[in-house]
């Protein structure tokens, strides 16, 4: 094994082990990662903030080809990441994400350290390659309703009106229906004629009552005289 090799296994073995708790999560307060909802992206932000935060611990006292080694590294971290997450640049929400959650915060966690790597990261270019069958509907035009979403709606309304048809045509469900409409109208009748007929008794009786009165009237006053 060359020596380039050998350095190539120590820079993985010192910056991918595992460790109880994040040295660096710090460094990323104030970029807006922690608001991400997004479980997968968050991780992976907080996994390259440690693994460039140790890159750069481990390569203090170091020449240039050791830099040049963990830039190469963290780069070729950072493009399978974001294969891996964005479906090769095809799944366009998974790519907003991206720029939101990875390449917009890259320059506030780089000046977070006290000192900076001499990478010159990219994070914001896709390869746009992936295979369709593997892409879900959801990756694409999130805001603007399926053409299907209608559709689907429309021929469950006409499924339903077919079976309330045929219900009615060939079940006992058009006689019921018949049969609780005639009870119905004759309920509602018989209800109005009750009102006609109290409406009739209190008429009568005002009109009695007010007969009465004037014959009383009429009595009272020829006494007077």
């Amino acid at each position: 094994m060359s020596t380039t090799e050998s350095d190539v296994v120590n820079i993985l073995n010192k910056i991918l082990h595992k460790t109880v708790k994040l040295e660096y999560s710090n460094k990323i307060i104030d970029t807006g990662i922690k608001e991400c909802e997004d479980l997968l992206l968050k991780s992976i932000a907080f996994q390259f903030t440690e693994i460039y935060g140790r890159a750069l611990k481990h390569n203090k006292n170091k020449d240039d080809e050791y830099e040049q080694l963990y830039c190469e590294y963290i780069q070729e971290w950072l493009n399978y990441m974001k294969y891996f997450y964005t479906l090769g640049g095809t799944c366009e929400s998974k790519k907003k994400l991206w720029i939101k959650y990875i390449h917009n915060p890259l320059q506030k966690i780089e000046q977070g350290f006290n000192n900076n790597l001499p990478c010159n990261l990219n994070t914001d270019k896709f390869y746009d390659y992936f295979q369709k069958e593997l892409i879900p509907g959801s990756c694409n035009d999130n805001d603007t309703i399926s053409p299907m979403i209608p559709l689907s709606i429309g021929f469950s309304i006409f499924g339903i009106a077919l079976i309330c048809m045929f219900l009615y045509k060939f079940t006992p469900i058009k006689a019921w229906f018949q049969n609780h409409m005639s009870k119905k109208k004759e309920s509602l009748q018989y209800i109005n004629n009750e009102e006609k007929h109290d409406l009739t008794k209190n008429v009568y009786w005002n009109s009695d009552s007010h007969n009465e009165h004037d014959m009383n009237h009429i009595t009272y006053h020829p006494s007077r005289l």
